[in-house]
């Protein structure tokens, strides 16, 4: 059975960890929880007959897709550039040569539409950082940013393991 999502329909779902006395009572009746990778709606859905064990399930709200946008990254009135590569509504891995360390904030800057302004996140908070690779979480962005990152993220769950970049789409490499 496919799951999809009780708000916008679409079946890019994930099973999550089970938060407070409700999830998991509920899942003694076979109800869990379940993320829209989409739209961030969170519900529950029965699963008759499956147990899902809390090891099993990420802690990630959201499942990173590949890409390769170029960033711009503001931390202390100063610009980087950088290079995100990989993306989800919560959050994202930066590429860049700035000095970023665990606990910094700032601002981000996705260039992802060809014709379109870039998508602004007016408040990131780096959460681990290793070399020149830097993993963030988005704490603030304006509704209608929200949506235009959603809309964009829905595009590379269609395109499946394409790479979004710009507009142009070219399989992953390593």
């Amino acid at each position: 059975m496919e799951l999809i999502c009780t708000k916008c329909r679409k079946p890019f779902v994930k099973a999550v960890r089970r938060q407070g006395a409700a999830d998991k009572l509920l899942s003694l009746a076979y109800f869990y929880p379940f993320r829209c990778q989409v739209c961030r709606h969170r519900f529950r859905l029965m699963q008759w007959g499956l147990r899902y064990i809390e090891q099993d399930v990420d802690r990630r709200q959201y499942e990173r897709r590949p890409v390769r946008i170029p960033a711009l990254i503001r931390i202390d009135q100063h610009d980087h550039e950088g290079t995100i590569v990989d993306l989800a509504m919560g959050g994202s891995a930066i590429e860049t040569g700035a000095p970023l360390q665990t606990g910094a904030l700032l601002s981000l800057q996705m260039d992802a539409f060809d014709t379109e302004p870039r998508i602004v996140v007016e408040a990131a908070i780096v959460r681990s950082s290793g070399g020149t690779r830097h993993n963030v979480e988005f704490l603030r962005m304006a509704d209608h940013e929200r949506e235009r990152l959603s809309r964009y993220i829905l595009t590379l769950w269609l395109e499946g393991t394409q790479v979004a970049r710009k507009g142009v789409r070219a399989p992953v490499t390593d």
